[in-house]
Formats: C-alpha cells, structure tokens, sequence
C-alpha cells in the first residue's frame, strides 16, 4: 500500500506541476484595444506571457500568437491621443485582472476602460500594483518611466 501512495503522490504532484508551469501547453491569444474616443488609447506595445504583440489601434485587435497556457497580465504602453505613440503622451497600463489561457484555446483578451488600471488613474480605475509596473518598466525603458514611488510624476499624468 506504501508504494501505491508514494505513486499517487508523484503522479499528482507532476499533475499540480505540470498545470502550475504550463507544461509546454500554449494557447493562440490575440489582444483587443477596447478603448475608444474616450479614453483615446492608442496601444503602443502589448506584452501577455512574455510575448510582445505590438501597436494596436483604438478599436483594433492584434495578430495571433502562441503563448504559453496559464495566468498573466497583459503589460501595456499606451498613448494618449497619439496614434504615433510619442513617450512624453505613453503611459505603462495593465489589465486590472489577472488572464488565464489554457492549452489549444483561441482566445481574444481585450484591454478597456473598465478592466485596466494605470499609474495615476481617473475616478474608478485602481492603481497599478508595483510589481507589474516595474515589470512594464523593464520591458520598455526606452520610455523613460518614472520609478515606482514617483509613478504620478510621469509627463503624462501631470497634464
């Protein structure tokens, strides 16, 4: 009976394993700007499961990609009225939720008003935790973001 216990064990905890990390499943995902003529969005860089998915213009839904199966949030730069998506209009934004994909899903995330926050948000739209900003911020240092603690002083929320 011990051996079929310890067997069970290991099957179970390969099982638990092999959910946790993916296991090599992947999922076809395509992200969605849901934003439209207010708030003006343009999105500049899209990153969900450590896959960039590029610029997305307002009401526009990017190209498929394979991710790896399991739970992330789509990181964003986005423009404000800036379909060119100069730094001094971007801002770093993400999903408010956590998004889940599993293994041979198709499936379109999108990014709107009511599921993202950001880091010096209006009336109704949390805040952005740190560890996913500072994720947004090692992923495009090109824009120059402020650091964390000064996360309201970006060009963009002080206009």
């Amino acid at each position: 009976m011990a051996r079929w216990t310890i067997g069970m064990m290991v099957v179970g905890i390969a099982f638990v394993s092999g959910c946790e990390s993916g296991g090599g499943a992947t999922a076809t995902v395509s992200i969605r700007n849901g934003f439209g003529e207010m708030p003006p969005w343009t999105i500049c860089h899209a990153n969900y499961r450590d896959v960039e998915f590029g610029k997305i213009a307002i009401g526009a839904t990017s190209g498929p990609q394979k991710v790896e199966a399991g739970l992330d949030y789509v990181l964003v730069v986005a423009a404000w009225k800036d379909p060119d998506c100069k730094p001094e209009h971007c801002l770093p934004i993400a999903s408010k939720n956590e998004e889940e994909v599993v293994d041979g899903q198709t499936r379109t995330i999108e990014v709107a008003m009511a599921n993202h926050q950001g880091p010096c948000p209006p009336e109704g739209v949390p805040p952005i935790p740190q560890k996913q900003y500072e994720r947004i911020l090692a992923l495009y240092p090109e824009y120059g973001f402020k650091p964390y603690a000064d996360r309201a002083t970006n060009p963009q929320c002080v206009k």
